[in-house]
């Protein structure tokens, strides 16, 4: 049988131009914004109150505050707020110290960042008055400096001055171990699915900018990159990212593709910052396969019983441009103003002797469909600077910072052909979410939903979603641990493009092959019991249990919902990141039918990776170069 032709997903043909709607539409969300912008401009700049549960400190944190106050014979000032600043204290601890289990001779090739890296980003200043608001922001701001944490410990305490009405501003950091070999891996019987091994120097001459290479091996490629992070140029707040990276085909030893990116943008650093924006150019030009059990899937076509490999070319082209204009303080409101080119084809190259029906409906069933779009967007954003300081959640013995209250994102975003588009579409995203703290535990609800209706030919919705999303954290049960919930519905009820995901093996149905469950739609609920840590050498140790159910399907007569148990152990090193080490061992409760091999699943799977398996979700835009005013600072 001869080779089939590659087979392009299809882009619509030309349509008639723009309704008049779409002018409409679009005058109104701009005059509507411009009117809030000029009342919200005159709105209150009170600042927001401290963090809930300020003082919280693990006893790995409590012990470091009690060396650094001994060494310089401080005192904590109890009630600092609103007194004059007479100094600030910024003490830098090296990776090893004398309670670390590793040589304190190891921070001979270590560089510590420098003391000046870390007093540009202190929003205090001698002469001035304590805002507790502010030093919250400084605590995130270093906790989460763009690209790898390179702090592990981020805590500033006030100390005590030369007066009643003075104190000492104390910022305390510790640095992560900057010479890394970051990894991650992903196994399961059948071997490994994928390892991820990106060496870095991330506290280059103490000034945390990162040079680093990334390396990732695959059953069927192997990819090989390099990349430079630079988290400030100079004295000002705009930091720069660029990578790029090539794939080559195991196979063939030939280069198979390559994606990359030039990432610029200065933040919104703080309550106060009053502009924002950032730019992206990334490319991607690689093969997109699905890997299960360590090798290369296939998709098995229900008409014809053939086999055909789960791949196929994706080429992307993404520009996007955004400038943001905040507003207020204790309750932010935010609107960004962006423009976008997104080009996106997807080609699949099938075997010699493949049936075209075999590669038409695995072109309709699982690949995306490819579009070029162009056009403008704007979007609202209003949250209360709110937050609660826990400890014991995702990073163990460190504290984080959840953002409480509302937080809710407005967008539209009209895709014209008078730009280039391929379709004139005009899109609408909205979404919701509030949080509770509980005691020492957070609840979380939220919902998202996204609608595309077309404007031209016959204007009918062509894609569409909704996705409620519930996250509890419990207060600590009998002082022993707590348990993690999380529960979430992602239904697209249009799906024009063919989007799909993945499910299975590293996070959300963990014990199952990885991605072994593919369709549009996905549920998952996720329960874990986690417990406290336990120190050891200051290093520390927990352990999980956990129960998983879900499934990701297409129609709804498909939905199942399988389900697993399993153990975990969770590893923090302080020196080393401020990310848990985890390590995961799953049990499917049913083994299904592989249709690759047409036998069951193994009986098991485990993951080695760094993270959580999952985290506290959010609505909220992350900046493209997050710093600590991205939603939550874990």
């Amino acid at each position: 049988m001869a080779r089939p032709s590659p087979t392009l997903r299809p882009a619509p043909a030309p349509a008639p131009a723009p309704a008049p709607a779409l002018a409409s539409a679009l005058a109104s969300a701009l005059a509507l914004a411009l009117v809030f912008t000029a009342s919200t401009a005159r709105a209150q700049r009170a600042a927001p109150p401290p963090a809930e549960r300020l003082q919280i400190y693990s006893p790995y944190e409590q012990q470091t505050i009690a060396e650094v106050f001994d060494d310089r014979q401080l005192v904590r000032d109890p009630a600092p707020e609103g007194k004059l600043v007479e100094r600030i204290d910024v003490v830098p601890l090296k990776p090893f110290e004398k309670r670390d289990i590793v040589p304190q001779l190891a921070n001979i090739v270590h560089v510590t960042t420098r003391e000046s890296v870390v007093r540009r980003e202190v929003l205090l200043h001698v002469g001035g008055v304590y805002e507790q608001a502010l030093v919250d922001d400084t605590i995130r701001n270093l906790r989460r400096l763009p690209g790898v944490p390179q702090l592990s410990a981020v805590i500033v305490v006030a100390a005590r001055g030369s007066a009643p009405d003075r104190v000492v501003v104390v910022v305390i950091t510790k640095d992560v171990w900057s010479l890394r070999l970051n990894w991650g891996i992903v196994g399961d019987n059948g071997g490994i699915d994928q390892l991820v091994l990106q060496p870095a120097e991330t506290n280059f001459l103490g000034t945390h900018q990162i040079v680093g290479a990334n390396f990732i091996l695959e059953p069927s490629a192997t990819t090989f990159g390099l990349g430079y992070f630079v988290p400030r140029l100079g004295d000002s707040r705009i930091a720069v990212n660029t990578n790029a990276n090539v794939m080559v085909n195991r196979g063939t030893g030939a280069p198979e593709g390559t994606y990359g990116e030039l990432v610029a943008g200065q933040p919104l650093f703080s309550g106060r910052t009053e502009w924002a924006w950032d730019s992206t150019v990334a490319w991607q030009d690689v093969v997109t396969r699905r890997y299960s059990n360590a090798e290369l899937s296939a998709y098995v076509d229900p008409a014809t019983g053939e086999k055909l490999p789960f791949a196929f070319r994706t080429r992307t082209y993404v520009a996007n441009y955004e400038a943001t204009r905040s507003f207020g303080w204790d309750v932010k409101h935010d609107f960004t103003l962006g423009a976008t080119l997104n080009r996106a084809v997807y080609q699949v190259n099938p075997a010699p002797g493949v049936s075209a029906q075999t590669v038409g409906d695995f072109v309709s069933q699982e690949v995306p469909v490819g579009e070029t779009r162009v056009g403008p967007s704007l979007q609202y954003h209003t949250y209360r600077m709110r937050f609660v300081r826990v400890i014991d959640f995702d990073t163990l013995a460190l504290q984080e910072d959840y953002r409480l209250g509302h937080d809710v994102v407005l967008r539209v975003y009209p895709v014209l052909r008078a730009f280039g588009s391929t379709r004139d579409v005009l899109g609408t995203f909205a979404a919701a979410q509030y949080t509770w703290a509980l005691r020492d535990g957070v609840f979380r609800t939220m919902f998202q939903a996204t609608t595309e209706p077309q404007l031209s030919g016959d204007q009918r919705i062509s894609d569409a979603s909704i996705q409620p999303q519930a996250h509890l954290v419990t207060p600590t049960i009998a002082g022993v641990g707590r348990l993690v919930l999380d529960a979430s519905w992602l239904y697209r009820w249009r799906n024009y493009l063919n989007q799909i995901n993945y499910l299975g093996g590293d996070d959300r149905l963990r014990g199952f092959p990885t991605n072994f469950f593919v369709g549009a739609n996905v549920v998952n609920y996720n329960v874990e019991a986690r417990t406290r840590p336990l120190e050891i050498f200051s290093s520390e140790l927990a352990g999980v249990a956990f129960f998983d159910a879900g499934d990701a399907y297409s129609p709804a007569s498909q939905f199942h919902a399988y389900q697993s148990v399993g153990v975990g152990v969770r590893m923090l090193f302080p020196w080393l990141d401020r990310t848990v080490f985890r390590f995961d061992f799953g049990i499917p409760l049913e083994r299904p039918i592989d249709p690759t091999t047409g036998a069951n699943i193994p009986p098991f799977g485990f993951v080695f990776t760094f993270a959580q398996a999952f985290t506290m979700p959010t609505v909220a835009p992350m900046p493209v170069l997050a710093t600590g005013q991205g939603p939550d600072s874990p």
